[in-house]
């Protein structure tokens, strides 16, 4: 038999809440984005093991509207699920200041184009998933105990049928569980599947944080009575201790495979000195089962760090540690923070982009000019090369952003008759400045290093042809989602606030080995 070695994460970095879904001899995978802009990563693999990204399912302003949305707010678990040569993906858009609400968008090929989303109405609550049965599609999500909630949390899954072709409820909405342990808090992540005579309800539980779980239900009948497994949770690193490496487990989804074996995948965090940077990553592992009941990772019980894939090797591209603008379209990993202004990144023939200053800043809820990529490591560096530059009074460099109270800037700037380096913090709020260095010509090349927990700048030295580093090192643990809260993780980029929307800097190269 031939098969594949994964080694966990499958997906390096915020990549969280994984849903997948399997055609054939493919396999597709979505993740949650927040309020960053494209949304949801759709994800090719053949083996599980190896994955590549194929697109992102919301890239116009006519899916989505984040302007405004906070860093916690935005696009949350989407699933994905095909049916009859049409692909689906339903989500959440949390936010208080757009449509907020449950969607459903489609497309014939999950690279895309998708489709404009369709509101359904009724639908209250988080995490939505999709079951197709006998002919009929089935909703399942999580809202407020309909009992009336006795605490923070206190919720439960329901379950409704949808009408494809209106995408709308058909049916009232029937609760189904609330989960395993008595007086369990966020019950979520639903989704549901057919296995032998049983319908399997399989949710998370208890937040997303130590103690996150898996739990299972099965019934004969869709819409219940449902039974726990009497061995819930069936995967959890609740009971490790806190030094454990791999914390936070939960939040999953099963797939069949062609050859009928089972697997899962979920979220997890790497810890680092017993802090988290890297945000929820895709871990992946398999189901088997026993006495109808399923056994996640049988004989070990928690998330391996490598392992076993029944399934043929089938590597994929591998994106370039050169970030390329040569085409009509951004290199598929680029991040913006909101609806980015289009007008402010201007790819050039050569590779290049061409990015204008922004008002907005970090620190607010627009979108300010900010190109960034994922942190997949706590040991991975971020430099970019310039060209021409014209600050108009404004700076330019990299930020590494949390959220728009926790991030880090090293800045350029033109001061009279030389150039100021500028490394500054922001916590809390609390701007504070760690390092300076006044330039006499302008520095062609920046570059941040993550060792760890601690951030290390740079600037690319014409004399050398090599990168000299400031002396001044910045710990990084508020950063984590331990101190700046959250549901994401870090993300790297180059920054252009300029407070009179001036300013123009050619960035001849990017280049980074963060990678999912």
């Amino acid at each position: 038999m031939t098969s594949t070695q994964f080694h966990n994460p499958v997906l390096h970095g915020f990549y969280p809440d994984p849903s997948i879904c399997s055609v054939g001899r493919d396999f597709y995978l979505v993740n949650s984005t927040f309020s960053y802009f494209p949304g949801i990563p759709i994800f090719h693999s053949q083996d599980l093991a190896h994955w590549e990204q194929i697109g992102n399912a919301l890239t116009d302003n006519l899916q989505v509207n984040l302007l405004g949305n906070d860093d916690h707010e935005g696009i949350y678990a989407p699933s994905i699920r095909y049916y009859q040569g049409t692909y689906y993906i339903i989500a959440d858009h949390e936010t208080q200041k757009n449509h907020a609400g449950m969607f459903i968008i489609t497309a014939k090929d999950p690279r895309g184009p998708w489709s404009k989303p369709t509101f359904i109405k009724g639908a209250d609550g988080i995490d939505p998933s999709l079951f197709f049965d006998n002919g009929k599609c089935y909703f399942v999500a999580t809202h407020d105990n309909s009992e009336g909630s006795k605490y923070f949390g206190d919720n439960e899954i329901y379950l409704a049928e949808i009408d494809l072709e209106t995408k709308q409820f058909i049916s009232k909405k029937k609760p189904l569980w609330r989960g395993a342990l008595r007086n369990v808090t966020w019950p979520e992540g639903p989704h549901l599947y057919k296995h032998g005579n049983y319908y399997y309800l399989l949710i998370a539980e208890s937040g997303t944080e130590s103690h996150h779980a898996m739990t299972i239900a099965r019934s004969q009948s869709i819409a219940g009575p449902y039974e726990g497994n009497p061995n819930n949770p069936i995967m959890t690193h609740r009971f490790l201790g806190e030094n454990y490496p791999v914390q936070n487990v939960g939040h999953g989804d099963f797939v069949k495979s062609f050859d009928g074996n089972w697997y899962f995948v979920c979220l997890g965090s790497r810890k680092f000195k017993g802090y988290v940077n890297t945000g929820r990553e895709t871990f992946i592992g398999r189901v088997v089962w026993e006495d109808d009941w399923p056994v996640l990772n049988p004989g070990v019980g928690k998330l391996e760090e490598s392992g076993v894939i029944d399934l043929p090797k089938k590597e994929m591209v591998k994106p370039s540690s050169v970030i390329d603008f040569d085409q009509d379209k951004f290199d598929l990993r680029c991040l913006f923070l909101r609806n980015p202004k289009k007008q402010n990144y201007i790819p050039q023939k050569d590779g290049s982009i061409t990015l204008l200053g922004s008002k907005n800043e970090l620190s607010g809820t627009e979108s300010p000019t900010f190109l960034g990529i994922r942190e997949s490591s706590v040991n991975s560096y971020f430099s970019i090369q310039m060209g021409k530059a014209d600050l108009e009074g404004g700076q330019f460099g990299i930020a590494v952003y949390q959220n728009r109270t926790h991030f880090i800037t090293f800045m350029l700037k033109a001061v009279h008759q030389y150039f100021e380096l500028v490394v500054q913090k922001n916590v809390d709020g609390v701007v504070s400045v760690i390092a300076s260095k006044q330039l006499q010509v302008m520095p062609r090349g920046l570059i941040v290093r993550q060792k760890g927990d601690q951030l290390m700048v740079g600037i690319f030295s014409e004399k050398d042809g090599q990168y000299e580093w400031l002396q001044q090192r910045v710990n990084t643990q508020f950063l984590s989602t331990e101190v700046a809260g959250g549901f994401v993780g870090c993300v790297v980029g180059t920054y252009f606030p300029n407070e009179n929307n001036l300013g123009k800097v050619q960035v001849t190269k990017i280049e980074t080995d963060n990678c999912y």
